[in-house]
């Protein structure tokens, strides 16, 4: 949603997660999931961890013109009418108009660069929740995020594929992210990229995930 309000292309967005290897992108997500309960689970995470999951301002705007995603016909795509309807949804044309004034100017960014933040910032969280305990471990972790979100198998999981960049490479690109002028206090973009202490601690003694 932040690269969506930045800039990004929408097309180039779901094409790069596509091409990563996630089942869909992330705005065809949003449609299937509805942007009405996106919008609740938004508000939940935000009240129970503050500014790093502060919510992004284009949900409102959708929401106020009741489009809602699949179920509503019109979200991000354009979605068939017709019941049990095959037809792949397309992207609609008017999803300029619902990005806030403002906004970091992110469309400049590189291929890699899109991909950075759309996925460490999901591995800087999945750190958290094994400091945390709220899992057992990597194994457990990767399961989860290839049979409860989609992440690509062939990629082993959140906690495999983060192996194969290395710890310290990961920090280093977190840090980059965090640094950026573009990155505002309002989004939360600093506490969401800041490296979580176990990063910074794999990065020390290059531990990794999966030992």
């Amino acid at each position: 949603m932040r690269l969506y309000e930045g800039g990004v292309e929408p097309a180039r967005l779901e094409a790069l997660l596509a091409g990563f290897g996630l089942p869909m992108g992330p705005l065809e997500l949003l449609d299937e999931v509805g942007l009405d309960i996106a919008s609740h689970a938004a508000a939940a995470l935000h009240a129970a961890y503050g500014a790093r999951m502060t919510p992004a301002r284009a949900l409102g705007a959708l929401l106020a013109e009741k489009r809602v995603g699949k179920k509503s016909g019109r979200g991000f795509y354009v979605h068939s009418a017709e019941a049990g309807s095959k037809e792949k949804p397309v992207l609609a044309h008017d999803l300029a108009r619902y990005i806030p004034s403002g906004s970091p100017r992110l469309a400049q960014l590189h291929d890699q660069e899109i991909l950075d933040r759309a996925l460490l910032a999901m591995l800087n969280e999945a750190a958290r929740a094994l400091e945390e305990r709220v899992v057992v471990g990597p194994r457990e972790l990767d399961l989860a995020t290839v049979f409860g979100m989609g992440f690509p198998p062939f990629r082993g999981g959140l906690c495999a594929w983060a192996d194969t960049l290395g710890p310290k490479e990961i920090v280093a690109r977190l840090e980059r992210i965090a640094a950026e002028s573009d990155i505002v206090a309002r989004t939360g973009g600093r506490e969401r990229f800041t490296p979580a202490a176990s990063l910074i601690e794999k990065a020390r003694s290059g531990a990794r995930f999966h030992a």
